[in-house]
Formats: C-alpha cells, sequence, structure tokens
C-alpha cells in the first residue's frame, strides 16, 4: 500500500522554473553574484576585493536558501524594516475633531418636542373616547342576546303512525345451482350451456364463481331444456343432465363432477 505525502503549505508554494531553483531563487542568486562581481572590480587590494565579493555572494545564497524558522530569510528582513519603521507609542487625545458624517447635524428645539408632546396627548384622549364608545355598543349588544325572546307556542297534533314498507329488496333469481366434484368442492370457472335439444345452439350460458355458484334472473319458458356442462381447463367432466324448468324454481340445481381423482 503507497504512504500518502506529507501535507504542504500550498499558498506559498512555488514551481521550480529553473533546474531545481525557483524564480525568486535564481534572481536572488544572479543579483547578488553580479554585486559580488562588481564589488571583486573595484576594491584594488587582491584580499579585501574576494573577501568582499565572497561576503556578497553568501548573502544572495543566504536569501535563497537559507529558511529561518521555515520562513525565507527576505521574509525576516521585510518584518525587520516594518516593525523598525513603524510607530511603537500611541497617545490617546479626549478632544478630538468629530467625524465629518457628524458635523451637519442639527438638533431638533424645545418647542418641537412640545408640540410632539402634546400631539402624542390628544391622540391618546381620542383613541380613549372611542374604545369607550365601542364597548358601551358591544355591551348593548351582548344585553341583547342574554335577554330571552318570548317565543308564540304552537299546540302540536300527533302524526298517525304510518307502517314503514320494505323498499328494495334483493330480486331472487330465477333459476340457481352450484357445481361441485365428488370431493364437495366448489369448481370455479365451469361453464353451464342450456339447449333446448342435445344438437341445438345454447340459449344460456351459464359461469361459475368462486364458490361454484350460477344464477340467470332472467326467465326462461316453462319446458324441458338440457344443461351441458363443460370444463375449459378439461379437468372435470360432467354429463349431460335433462331437467324441467318451471315458472318457479325455488330449490337450487346440483351438478356433480364424475370423475373419481
Amino acid at each position: 500500500m503507497d504512504q500518502h505525502p506529507l501535507p504542504r503549505q500550498i499558498t506559498t508554494f512555488e514551481f521550480k522554473l529553473v533546474g531545481f531553483l525557483t524564480i525568486k531563487q535564481f534572481i536572488y542568486i544572479v543579483v547578488f553574484v553580479a554585486i559580488g562581481a562588481i564589488v571583486y572590480g573595484i576594491f584594488p587590494i587582491p584580499i579585501l576585493n574576494i573577501f568582499f565579493a565572497i561576503i556578497v555572494g553568501s548573502i544572495g545564497l543566504a536569501f535563497a536558501f537559507l529558511p529561518v524558522n521555515d520562513r525565507p530569510l527576505d521574509v525576516w528582513v521585510k518584518n525587520l524594516i516594518k516593525r523598525l519603521s513603524s510607530p511603537t507609542q500611541y497617545k490617546f487625545k479626549k478632544q478630538n475633531t468629530p467625524p465629518s458624517f457628524l458635523l451637519n447635524m442639527t438638533l431638533s428645539s424645545p418647542s418641537q418636542l412640545t408640540t410632539h408632546v402634546d400631539s402624542q396627548k390628544k391622540l391618546a384622549n381620542y383613541l380613549g373616547k372611542n374604545t369607550d364608545k365601542g364597548t358601551s355598543k358591544k355591551q348593548s349588544i351582548n344585553n341583547l342576546f342574554q335577554k330571552p325572546l318570548n317565543v308564540p307556542q304552537k299546540k302540536v297534533t300527533p302524526l298517525s303512525p304510518q307502517v314503514a314498507r320494505p323498499t328494495n329488496q334483493p330480486k331472487k333469481p330465477f333459476i340457481s345451482g352450484f357445481v361441485k366434484n365428488h370431493n364437495n368442492t366448489p369448481l370455479y370457472g365451469i361453464l353451464i350451456y342450456v339447449k333446448k335439444d342435445e344438437k341445438s345452439e345454447p340459449i344460456r350460458i351459464f359461469k361459475t364463481n368462486v364458490n361454484g355458484v350460477f344464477a340467470s334472473f332472467n326467465p326462461l319458458e316453462k319446458a324441458e331444456y338440457f344443461f351441458e356442462i363443460k370444463d375449459p381447463m378439461s379437468i372435470h367432466f360432467f354429463d349431460t343432465m335433462k331437467i324441467q324448468v318451471e315458472e318457479t324454481n325455488p330449490k337450487p340445481l346440483e351438478f356433480v363432477s364424475k370423475e373419481l381423482l
């Protein structure tokens, strides 16, 4: 697993543009080396000119490569000059001239203050009178509601009781029945074809619900009909039955499948 680099101060980060030197370091070296060469040429004494040239070049190298407490040497020199040139003692003068935005302010006269107070008193008296009138009107309205009103009473003649007749009675089906297997389990989705004879077209088709029940509210003529029962899934099988349909059929029809499994 690779190690993460140590965090660095990115605000003071400088790119190394001249080899391994930054532009600032390169300028310090070039400038102080040039000054050292000038000092070497100015002094005629052989030993002193070399000594002063080395000192000037060393100053440039110190500015470029010698940080003190993680700060460059030029920052220390800059802060030193700033502290030496800035004042170290401050004096407080009590009687100073007011700021410019306070010079043109005008104070209100006493007459204006008295008129303002008088207008406030008059407004308070006026509002007090109106509130007294409003409370008196409200009290009179409350008194009207509190007094009982004399309502004329009339004799009420009792009405003769009427027998309620049931309405919307449920309509009974004309013919109904249920389909089940030999285990008395209701069969769902069984089709019942009602025909005049075995070869004729069906005049009615019923389908059982989840409880295996079918029903019809439309009456049939009094006659004998063939009831042909079919299972669309071809699981259950039934015999075709001939049944006499009357004008009223109170008993439901019952059909049982003939398979034994």
